[in-house]
């Protein structure tokens, strides 16, 4: 995720409307009423004005992939930064450690996204250490946890810029694959899965000294690094790394992968994976289905960037992975919606044909940095000291999460059905399990529109809502707002 200064927030921020808040949805009762949200306004963040050139004249390609084939418990992971998953043997680092992996396995999930970072592995050119990485990778792996692993930006020796700093691209990326190919070397027992850099398009912040990051010399980069990884482990998987997705005064990541192929040809179809990452606007504040005034929907995201993908040569067989995504709590997102928004681009992901979504993050942080809502996108609350006996509280985005999994966690997206008149903004997701029983996730993608009246499949026998609470099946059916409910044939 972007970690910007308020200077840098002010580059991006393209000051798009936020949502209107509605009534609350049926049969849920609105969460805004009993939980708090932060007092925390995107309006008090400077926004840049856009230029007309900013804006495609056209819509892009796109092209459709059929839906995952993966249930959805093991599609979705949490992509968790140092402060979710630390190193070192300390109790407080032992601690979070064991709250996260134990964490994510009671949702129903095993799938994390890690970084490793170059500068803690190889303080000094050549002399490489692993100790904090191996206690880390090794407690993943008790717990029954895939790790897709981020080789993680520069080193302060690697470049000769004044004031070098651990996000400054390497003088020389032959110095960086040899760091890759040391890691996939190390942990090819551990980890399979490999993804190159983090938000290369955000130069300002992941490749220094540029703001929109450099395409050609990334392109040149992973490509040395895929080649040393898979020298070292021919069956390790490296993707590209996930770019910031929509252009917000920074070249936006269709654009920025296809100037990268266009350097390096052979890169596109040697690739092993492909990640993207599929926030919206920055802070993002609107549902996964918005599109118009600058946003792209989800599953457009996916589809944008298969387009260019095939057209560069990736064979579309190969995975495509969202490595990050996810909404702040603010108070134009409030734990409602976060959990509103979460559960449905989950169900967005399958729908798009991704092998992977990893939600941004379980933890908030403490508030206090310089752009707070980078703090704010846990599923659980700030908690200082998890070490102790108490784990962090969860917010209401834990409790939908869980449910999820719970009712649908075994069952894969299969298509997404038309129901006759219904209004536009209507998803009546399909799904089934291995054994063929069938299922439905439905949900109005305007929260704030009126409910809308809809009648499960007959099949259907069991209706629940995005808590997991029962709510019977009535003849009239079932009233739809912004939160899913489940529908499932027994």
């Amino acid at each position: 995720m972007i970690r910007p200064s308020l200077a840098a927030a002010a580059l991006l921020l393209l000051g798009c409307s936020s949502p209107s808040p509605g009534p609350s949805d049926v049969p849920l009762v609105d969460a805004s009423s009993d939980i708090a949200s932060p007092d925390i306004s995107m309006g008090d963040i400077p926004s840049p004005d856009i230029a007309m050139d900013d804006v495609p004249p056209v819509l892009p390609p796109r092209r459709s992939l059929p839906p995952s084939a993966r249930a959805l418990s093991d599609l979705v992971g949490f992509s968790l930064p140092g402060r979710d998953l630390p190193v070192g043997a300390s109790p407080s680092a032992r601690g979070r450690r064991a709250w996260a992996l134990r964490t994510l396995r009671s949702l129903g999930l095993h799938r994390v996204r890690r970084e490793i970072f170059w500068r803690d592995v190889e303080p000094t050119a050549g002399t490489f250490s692993w100790g904090a990485y191996d206690a880390l990778l090794d407690e993943c792996r008790a717990a029954g946890v895939d790790v897709l692993a981020v080789l993680a930006y520069g080193n302060r020796w690697a470049s000769a810029a004044p004031g070098a700093t651990d996000y400054h691209a390497p003088d020389d990326p032959r110095t960086f694959a040899r760091y890759a190919a040391a890691a996939v070397a190390r942990y090819h027992d551990r980890v399979r899965d490999w993804e190159v850099w983090n938000e290369p398009n955000a130069g300002f912040r992941f490749w220094l000294p540029t703001v929109r990051g450099d395409p050609p010399a990334f392109g040149r980069l992973v490509s040395l690094a895929r080649e040393s990884a898979v020298a070292a482990d021919p069956m390790a998987r490296v993707a590209f790394g996930g770019t910031v997705f929509l252009p917000q005064l920074i070249t936006g990541g269709v654009e920025f992968t296809r100037r990268a192929f266009e350097a390096t040809p052979s890169l596109a179809p040697s690739l092993g994976a492909f990640a993207m990452h599929a926030y919206t606007l920055y802070p993002p504040r609107v549902s996964p289905e918005a599109e118009g005034n600058g946003e792209v929907s989800h599953v457009h995201k996916v589809e944008e960037m298969a387009a260019m993908l095939e057209a560069s040569g990736y064979d579309l067989a190969r995975p495509i992975w969202i490595t990050e995504t996810g909404w702040p709590v603010t108070a134009e997102v409030t734990e409602e919606r976060q959990a509103r928004y979460l559960v449905r681009a989950v169900l967005l992901s399958a729908l798009a044909g991704v092998d992977g979504v990893w939600l941004y993050e379980l933890g908030d942080g403490n508030g206090r940095g310089e752009l707070v809502p980078e703090d704010l996108f846990g599923i659980y609350r700030y908690d200082p000291d998890t070490a102790d006996e108490v784990d962090p509280a969860p917010k209401r985005s834990a409790d939908t999460l869980r449910a999820l999994f719970a009712s649908l966690g075994a069952f894969h997206v299969t298509s997404r059905e038309p129901v006759a008149g219904a209004p536009g903004d209507v998803h009546v997701l399909a799904l089934r399990d291995a054994s063929g029983r069938r299922a439905w996730a439905a949900w109005r993608a305007d929260d704030a529109a009126e409910p809308w009246r809809w009648t499960p499949p007959a099949e259907a026998t069991e209706l629940v809502d995005m808590m997991g609470h029962d709510i019977g099946r009535g003849a009239a059916g079932v009233l739809l707002g912004g939160a899913p409910v489940y529908a499932l044939a027994r």
